[in-house]
């Protein structure tokens, strides 16, 4: 389990916990329970689902790579033999910058910083391509669950009408998801998580992204954001005064 304290909305204090049981009653004023194994609801918060993919690293990796399909394993080969490498990065301003270029091609929400919040908390993975950062991931981790979290993950083109490039940053996305996973199971961890899936989605964008998880196997797991009802009130005054 992890906790982290941060704000809502600029103004409520808020304490995050990640990967909990069932969230205590008198915590539901301040607490925010971020993927807990409880799946009912709780008297104080407001219940949503949460559905994930996890990969078991306790499984010997010759049995996690059979879950693989066909094109996400020749994908990870082909990789290799283009060159593609990959390494863990320590400068997080570096990772911040890199991902923020990422999120203004594709119009989504910046990093702030607020990521400081995890900093002893995250692990940086990229992979590189002709010296230069193509990929990266970013990991929530909790060493007590033994359980590694998929945070962010951003690419990069030098052209976007470089297909041969865009092939590159596609397979080394591939390969570098599977040496995260060699990684993290040989500093022991039990659970890699690829950190959402979208269940019963009508959304293009979501279920490419759930036909790229299911393409490394893994089992779907259910389980529950809960949401403490003060920043339900905060977020309805937030929305009503901007609208």
């Amino acid at each position: 389990m992890i906790q982290i304290k941060t704000k809502a909305f600029r103004l409520m204090p808020v304490n995050v916990i990640w990967f909990a049981d069932k969230p205590q009653k008198w915590q539901c004023l301040y607490s925010y329970y971020k993927q807990s194994t409880h799946v009912t609801p709780v008297a104080g918060y407001h219940r949503e689902d949460f559905f994930t993919k996890i990969i078991d690293l306790t499984t010997p990796l010759e049995i996690i790579e059979t879950g693989f399909d066909q094109k996400t394993a020749y994908e990870i080969r082909r990789a290799i033999k283009d060159g593609v490498t990959t390494t863990i990065e320590t400068d997080l301003k570096h990772f911040v910058n890199f991902y923020n270029l990422f999120a203004q091609t594709k119009q989504l929400p910046r990093i702030g910083v607020n990521i400081n919040k995890y900093k002893s908390r995250l692990v940086v993975t990229k992979a590189v391509y002709d010296a230069q950062d193509i990929v990266m991931h970013a990991y929530l981790v909790d060493n007590s669950m033994k359980r590694v979290r998929l945070l962010y993950s951003a690419s990069l083109f030098r052209n976007e009408q470089d297909t041969q490039l865009r092939a590159i940053v596609g397979r080394a996305n591939r390969l570098l998801h599977f040496k995260d996973m060699c990684l993290f199971k040989q500093q022991g961890f039990d659970v890699y998580d690829l950190g959402g899936y979208a269940v019963n989605t009508n959304d293009e964008a979501l279920i490419r992204i759930n036909y790229f998880k299911d393409s490394f196997g893994g089992t779907l797991v259910h389980e529950s954001d809960y949401l403490p009802f003060p920043a339900l009130v905060l977020s309805f005054f937030n929305k009503m005064f901007k609208s």
